[in-house]
């Protein structure tokens, strides 16, 4: 396994009729698997726990792309309280929520990251049922 990251997007400008296409980004720090990505409130993407190369022992490491003038490249952040993998993820008013996943077995808390601070804060809940393993998230507004 490789610590690589893609993205997929549209053509360069001006190109007609051409579909969009994967294009390679810089790779990861570390090798991981069934981790979740998002988006920062200043625009970095952050890839969050998942499990290291083909092991089934989650992480809590974090890291985001930071792209410069000159370069780009993995940043690693705070840390998450718990090692989680297969996890649900949002981002809501600069920080990001996370809940569930496994560790290699289920994982019941729930943990938010202000990106201000640079800081993990464990949320006062745990769910007695381990439901909350590989879900996908969405956020509604009305």
């Amino acid at each position: 396994m490789t610590p690589s990251a893609e993205v997929y997007g549209p053509p360069p400008e001006g190109v007609q009729d051409a579909a969009w296409t994967w294009t390679n980004l810089l790779q990861l720090g570390v090798s991981r698997h069934a981790c979740r990505g998002c988006v920062l409130s200043d625009g970095r993407f952050a890839v969050l726990g998942g499990s290291i190369g083909t092991s089934t022992v989650a992480v809590s490491s974090c890291e985001a792309l930071v792209i410069g003038d000159d370069a780009a490249l993995w940043q690693p952040f705070a840390p998450m309280h718990d090692a989680r993998s297969e996890f649900t993820c949002e981002v809501v008013a600069g920080c990001i929520i996370v809940v569930g996943g496994a560790s290699p077995l289920a994982c019941t808390s729930a943990e938010i990251y202000d990106e201000a601070l640079d800081r993990w804060f464990r949320l006062p809940c745990d769910f007695t049922r381990p439901w909350l393993y590989s879900c996908a998230s969405a956020l509604v507004k009305s």
